[in-house]
């Protein structure tokens, strides 16, 4: 991760908590060792509600995580007042967080670990909840978890992209979940949002970035040709 030049990671997902608290803080102790700050998981309830903010040319970007305790197995794993734990997609949490982080970054974005496996068309709470962080100040909403690219929406002054598909995986049963999407994302000096698409094909679980004619075919098949 650290040779492919993350800086931050969305830890608000549905297999975090799988070896329980010491998986997650074993998880949070090696990436702090190794320079990643993390978002959307932490040793209790405020942490994973905490915005994590990085800078970048003179810009701060606050980010928040959030996993659907639906497809969080029981439940598990969600972050209580004294509990380690992920953050919980819940719409009035979001806009609480979002307002919060707005006041100290210039830019937020939310990420989402929600919606249903193999499906293309994100569903009703997807919307509804990237629609809360949108309206609540947020420029972007990257959402992931269906394992295969959804829509993006241009919505009020921000980007929504429902699900990003897979991108590093070892998922090979139909050409859907071997395909994945890069979102270049570009925030303007007045708060404007714009974004390019790079889409990736999953050989032996390593992606291959599309060009070309490729490129084109895929972004037209998922409608979303720039």
């Amino acid at each position: 991760l650290v040779f492919a030049g993350y800086d931050v990671l969305s830890l608000a997902n549905n297999h975090i908590m799988n070896y329980q608290v010491p998986g997650l803080t074993s998880t949070l102790k090696e990436l702090k060792k190794a320079g990643i700050a993390v978002s959307g998981a932490g040793k209790n309830q405020d942490a994973a509600h905490s915005p994590t903010i990085i800078e970048a040319k003179g810009k701060r970007i606050a980010f928040h995580s959030y996993v659907d305790e639906k497809i969080a197995k029981y439940g598990m794993g969600i972050a209580k007042l004294n509990t380690p734990g992920v953050a919980r997609m819940n719409i009035e949490s979001v806009k609480n967080d979002v307002k919060n982080a707005k006041a100290l970054a210039d830019f937020v974005v939310v990420s989402m670990h929600s919606g249903t496996e193999y499906t293309r068309e994100p569903t009703q709470f997807q919307k509804d909840f990237a629609h809360a962080a949108i309206d609540a100040g947020a420029s972007v909403v990257l959402g992931h978890h269906p394992h295969v690219i959804q829509s993006v929406e241009r919505y009020m002054d921000g980007v929504i992209f429902y699900s990003l598909g897979n991108f590093a995986f070892g998922q090979f049963f139909s050409e859907d979940v071997k395909t994945g999407l890069v979102a270049r994302i570009l925030f303007g000096e007045k708060g404007e949002v714009e974004y390019e698409l790079y889409p990736a094909k999953i050989e032996k679980t390593v992606p291959r970035i599309l060009e070309g004619e490729e490129r084109e075919n895929i972004l037209a098949k998922y409608g979303l040709s720039q």
